[in-house]
């Protein structure tokens, strides 16, 4: 029994001597590490995190990601007094990455961390080391931080490591895929693509489809997205990529406040009452909008919509091809994303739902609706976690 309480023991110890590396930058390294690794496993112990991953009294919060993996995507440590979910949380009392502290006002954030991203009233924003430093303010005059969200830079592939010797992207091309072509030239065979699904859409049969019943109250409820590491190459990437990735971030660190502008008087497919304008743009679309449901101070969510109809009609069909081309090209399966159709029971010979998977960025959902009167929209959405 004496053997086996030293061999606990010195384990034990080895434990701790390890978890105990886990602060300063690296901390950092557990993003994108899944939620059950050895990395993550170590700081657990070291923290003595909940299973909600969590430690109020030592100021500490892990965000996860739940898909066909669990990732951490985030990062917050508390100064005192701060309350997240109604639980109060004590002072992180450990070293901070980027040697920042909680005593730090505007300047000196600056001159650790470079020029803020954006600057609010009570809130900046930072991005260092591929990592982004949102750091939440105590009060207007930002001389006290109340909490710091660390999270990676949306489009990066494989857990963080502050030494900058990062993993592999997780899912490699196939190994009988062809050589890559140049920007100029995948975009040009994928504009080709585009105009022929177009052309064939049509000059296909032009017969009404029967309306159908299918009620949409609402959008679905925000799911999760995951960060990442490893630059993805946006060089061969369209503009639809761009303003798809910056909607992600926006929605990630932002909860979309950073791109609401006004109050929205536009009627919409859904009837939603409470909606804003936003400085995105989605190429091809017809108009965004975020809004509130079912109350105004609800969570934002983000909705593009690429076509709307009185009818059945082919341009819903053209539409869906393109940008259904479009999202292949810029989301394909050789940086990990999966693609998933779902029939429309009450429309079955209607374009079906096209879902874009990845197990760390969550979904993109191309989406054809029709409402009891007919109507008939196409629509891009994101399924986000917020928190």
């Amino acid at each position: 029994m004496t053997r086996i309480a030293t061999v606990l023991l010195f384990i034990f110890c080895m434990l701790r001597a390890h978890a105990g590396e886990y602060s300063g930058n690296k901390l950092l390294e557990i993003l994108g590490e899944d939620r059950n690794g050895p990395a993550c496993s170590l700081v657990k112990t070291d923290y003595l995190l909940d299973k909600s991953l969590k430690n109020p009294e030592l100021g500490i919060k892990l965000t996860v990601a739940h898909d066909s993996v669990s990732v951490i995507t985030a990062i917050t440590l508390t100064g005192g007094g701060h309350e997240i979910n109604d639980i109060k949380y004590k002072e992180f009392t450990r070293a901070l990455p980027f040697n920042i502290s909680f005593d730090d006002g505007e300047e000196a954030l600056i001159q650790k961390l470079g020029e803020a991203k954006s600057n609010s009233e009570d809130k900046m924003k930072f991005k260092k080391d591929g990592i982004t430093i949102n750091v939440y303010f105590k009060n207007p005059t930002k001389k006290k931080i109340a909490f710091i969200k660390f999270t990676q830079n949306i489009g990066m592939v494989g857990p963080y490591r502050a030494d900058g010797n990062h993993e592999a992207p997780v899912a490699a091309a196939p190994a009988a895929a062809a050589k890559p072509s140049t920007a100029a030239t995948a975009a040009a065979s994928r504009d080709s693509k585009i105009a022929a699904a177009k052309a064939a859409t049509s000059s296909a049969s032009t017969k009404s489809a029967p309306a159908t019943s299918k009620t949409v109250s609402s959008l679905p409820l925000p799911a999760t997205f995951g960060k990442s590491k490893t630059s993805t190459d946006v060089s061969n990437k369209g503009k639809l990529y761009k303003a798809i990735i910056s909607v992600i971030e926006s929605g990630e660190e932002e909860m979309f406040k950073d791109i609401k502008k006004t109050p929205s008087t536009r009627s919409n497919f859904w009837n939603y009452k409470y909606t804003y304008s936003t400085s995105v743009a989605i190429p091809g679309e017809k108009y965004n909008m975020l809004y509130s449901f079912p109350f105004q101070k609800s969570q934002l969510d983000f909705v593009s919509v690429l076509e709307e109809t009185e009818g059945a009609s082919p341009t819903i069909g053209a539409k869906y091809i393109e940008v259904e081309t479009a999202l292949k090209h810029d989301f394909p399966n050789s940086e990990g994303w999966s693609y998933h159709y779902v029939v429309n029971p009450e429309d079955p010979k209607g374009p079906k739902d096209f879902e874009l998977k990845s197990a760390k960025l969550g979904s993109i959902i191309l989406d054809h609706s029709i409402n009891p009167y007919g109507k008939h929209v196409l629509y891009l959405r994101f399924l986000l976690q917020y928190n």
